[in-house]
């Protein structure tokens, strides 16, 4: 059985699913949403996942600050 390197997976899965919503974007426009409203619990446990990741993505280089409200993807 193949060793596999958990971060290298997951950049590769990154890499290949950002292609592929940027494509399903500009083929059909904005993504499918639920029509169903998110119950208070879960909005906040995704508003703190969002932010985490941000925070991550801006401690990590791959997002840079450039001023007031605007940033850089590296």
């Amino acid at each position: 059985m193949d060793r596999v390197n958990y971060d290298e997976y997951i950049n590769r899965l990154k890499k290949k699913s950002s292609r592929f919503h940027i494509a399903w974007e500009a083929q059909f426009g904005r993504g499918a949403r639920s029509g169903r409203p998110r119950d208070a619990e879960e909005d906040i446990v995704l508003f703190l996942l969002d932010r985490k990741r941000w925070q991550k993505a801006l401690a990590d280089g791959s997002v840079e600050k450039i001023g007031p409200r605007r940033y850089r993807m590296r």
